[in-house]
């Protein structure tokens, strides 16, 4: 090789050096894709490590099936899932991390999750959840980490975390939780975290037993856990003390005094409007029904109990074992329900007893 042809050399070896790196990376972002733009890292053999199926475009409203299921981390969060069937995740077996924020589901099948049995993360925040069962914890038995903040939740059954005995954070904050029983979280030997900052409370004497287990949980948060009702406790923190009244420093206290052993004490029993407002009550489809309840058929029935039906007594005569008297029933309008009037009159009327003593 001659000195005139040394550069041209070198230049064709730079050119075929960046003609190789860029095939290659275009060969690596080929198959660091799969079609529906979630971007993957993969191991050998084709094992899948991670799948981003984040923000995709157009959102998903189902979870993906093209994903290979050796998938371990898996990530749809800010997408438009509404619903999770166990036969759209019993592939994953080996999922170990679960991102579905930001979606907006509405309802869980039972037993959705049995097939995760290496579930360790699960981050369902910011979607549209009403209750928490066991039925949709089924199976998560290696769970350490729930995320559930900014749901719907109103309702937590006392057995939910039945199965998730290995959990340790728990986060329920920003939901319409009123009631908790007083054995929700006793079995979670390791829970460190529980968050549930900002729910509705209902100071009622059934809140006593989860106040209590709250109060000498070690990592609590005292903050913004307020009573939302009745009205004469509303603004009463659950634990921290309110300088405001002294006699009753905080929910505890206060609960802890008033309250029986059978929690049935007629101070708490006032009906209050919460300020959080209720879930839409309206009928819902299969989608949008609550976490873990399918849709039912609703009868509901009208009763008419507002017309005042009052019968004429006449006193005919009086004997030292018995009397005679007459009862003149005003005939029946035609837009009442007869039998509802009958039923008052025949209790209204049926019992001697309440006429002894001249009446």
């Amino acid at each position: 090789m001659t000195l005139r042809e040394a550069p041209m050399a070198c230049g064709s070896g730079v050119v075929m050096s960046a003609f190789f790196w860029s095939v290659a990376i275009v060969y690596m972002t080929h198959i660091g894709r799969v079609s529906g733009d979630c971007w993957l890292i993969e191991g050998e053999k084709g094992f899948v490590w991670l799948a981003i199926c984040s923000q995709n475009q157009p959102p998903y409203e189902a979870i993906p099936q093209h994903i290979n299921s050796t998938i371990v981390d898996l990530r749809l969060n800010e997408n438009k899932i509404k619903s999770i069937q166990y036969s759209a995740l019993s592939r994953f077996a080996n999922l170990t991390y679960l991102n579905m924020t930001k979606n907006d589901i509405s309802y869980i099948e039972d037993g959705a999750f049995s097939a995760q049995f290496n579930l360790q993360v699960l981050q369902m925040g910011f979607n549209k959840l009403r209750n928490l069962t066991e039925g949709i914890l089924r199976g998560l038995g290696k769970l350490q980490y729930l995320y559930l903040q900014a749901n719907l939740i109103e309702t937590v059954t006392s057995n939910a975390f039945l199965e998730c005995l290995n959990i340790e954070n728990i986060d329920l904050s920003m939901n319409r939780i009123q009631q908790l029983d007083g054995s929700t979280f006793t079995t979670l030997n390791k829970l460190t975290t529980c968050e549930l900052y900002t729910n509705p409370f209902n100071c009622s004497c059934e809140l006593l037993g989860f106040v209590k287990w709250l109060s000498v949980f070690p990592n609590r948060t005292n903050e913004r856990m307020v009573c939302d009702s009745p009205p004469g406790v509303s603004g009463y923190s659950l634990l921290s003390q309110n300088p405001n009244k002294p006699a009753y420093r905080n929910a505890l206290h206060m609960l802890t005094t008033v309250c029986t052993e059978d929690y049935s004490t007629t101070f708490f029993a006032v009906p209050t409007e919460s300020t959080t407002p209720p879930p839409d009550s309206t009928l819902c489809g299969l989608e949008d029904c609550p976490s873990g309840t399918e849709p039912e058929d609703i009868t509901i029935s009208t009763t008419y109990t507002d017309v005042e039906v009052i019968p004429v007594m006449k006193l005919n005569q009086v004997s030292n074992t018995g009397a005679t008297i007459t009862v003149q029933i005003p005939p029946l309008q035609e837009d009442v329900h007869s039998g509802s009037v009958q039923q008052q009159l025949f209790h209204r009327y049926s019992n001697p007893e309440r006429y002894k003593g001249g009446h």
